[in-house]
């Protein structure tokens, strides 16, 4: 009787492991059958997401249409990052000193918000894996995190006017801008800061890490799209627009960087030296930050989460 039942505990086991693996091969099936056919064009994402003011953005990458996504309020927004777990979208109201989130996609949008900050927050990141939203205070010159859902307010250090940052969540690094600085990086509870690039003689107010490649990019104020490795070694300059002013936005997305001019024009080049950029689309306001969705990023998640 116990061979018996121990036959029935194995068969039991192994159905249930043939189940999961039968929901992997399903799932495996549904990605090629929605995203094989895009990733002759742009891997996978369907969408760019830009703010500017009083409004975030929402331009499909092959119809061209450009649709308000949501109105914020008579408020900047320099940063915006995106949550796949939960599917929220984050940014940093700027006048009213709030980080606030709202479900992407959907179709009814409510704004909801998740901690009051100090003034005046520019940069926003978030860490999914330890459910921890980090922002930077231009003004306050800090650098702060708390729980995804609010809690746990922490400030992580004072710096020099610290404008935006990123997560390498494969290298477990923060990067963040000093706008008049450079660019520094360290460990996600901020032990090992080191400065890894210096801003000489213009300063810098929109920065991308390029995980593939494990690059970082920038545009100073003198309109010299650059680009170094993640240690701030061989410094590129990729192109210039020759126009001196404050550029915001930047995002770097497979062969492609994305990013906004003096003309409020969304634009995209190729990574590579001497490449030409492409207008995207002519906007009427200053674009504050840019971010690409990429519908794949929802899908691994699922199947992620499925495989468990």
């Amino acid at each position: 009787m116990r061979f018996t039942g121990l036959i029935s505990w194995i068969a039991y086991k192994e159905g249930i492991a043939l189940m999961k693996m039968g929901v992997r091969i399903w799932f495996c099936m549904f990605l090629l059958a929605h995203c094989v056919p895009m990733t002759s064009c742009t891997s996978c994402q369907d969408t760019l997401l830009y703010t500017r003011y009083s409004s975030i953005m929402e331009f499909d990458v092959y119809t061209r249409r450009v649709t308000v996504l949501v109105d914020v309020g008579s408020s900047f927004v320099y940063g915006i990052d995106y949550d796949y777990k939960n599917r929220f979208i984050y940014f940093p109201r700027f006048n009213t000193h709030q980080i606030v989130r709202f479900a992407y996609p959907s179709k009814t949008i409510t704004l909801q918000t998740v901690v009051q900050t100090d003034p005046y927050p520019t940069g926003i990141a978030v860490d999914t894996t330890n459910n921890h939203i980090y922002w930077a205070n231009y003004i306050a010159q800090k650098l702060s995190r708390c729980n995804i859902d609010g809690s746990n307010v922490t400030v992580l250090s004072t710096l020099n006017h610290p404008f935006l940052i990123r997560l390498d969540f494969t290298n477990r690094w923060i990067y963040i801008v000093e706008q008049i600085k450079g660019i520094l990086k360290s460990r996600f509870d901020f032990s090992e800061l080191q400065t890894i690039v210096n801003f000489t003689s213009s300063f810098v107010e929109c920065m991308d890490i390029d995980t593939e490649d494990e690059r970082l990019y920038w545009i100073n104020i003198d309109g010299d799209m650059k680009s170094s490795f993640y240690d701030g070694s061989d410094v590129k300059t990729i192109l210039s627009t020759h126009v001196k002013t404050k550029y915001y936005a930047i995002y770097v997305f497979g062969s492609y960087i994305y990013y906004a001019d003096v003309n409020n024009q969304l634009l995209m080049v190729k990574k590579t030296q001497g490449s030409t950029p492409i207008v995207l689309y002519d906007d009427t306001s200053v674009i504050g930050s840019i971010f690409v969705f990429n519908l794949a990023g929802i899908y691994l998640t699922l199947y992620n989460n499925l495989s468990r």
